[in-house]
């Protein structure tokens, strides 16, 4: 099996939140921070600033994404 063949099914499930996560997990630091803006993953994962937002406010509430400073967040529980 390939070792990219869950990323693969996950992208089949048309779910645009799946492609703001899996954006998230690849550009991430060792330390687990992504340095972006809601504006740059819009762009990159083709969907809008509101797709990103909702996201983002579901792992704010989850307590999987924490918001450090504008533009830097840090990916917990991962």
């Amino acid at each position: 099996m390939k070792k990219d063949s869950i990323e693969e099914y996950l992208k089949i499930s048309e779910s645009k939140a799946v492609d703001v996560l899996l954006w998230l997990l690849k550009n991430r630091d060792q330390q687990n921070r992504v340095y972006t803006t809601l504006d740059t993953i819009a762009s990159e994962c083709e969907v809008t600033k509101v797709t990103v937002n909702r996201v983002f406010q579901r792992l704010y509430k989850k307590e999987f994404l924490t918001k450090i400073r504008n533009g830097q967040y840090k990916l917990n529980k991962i």
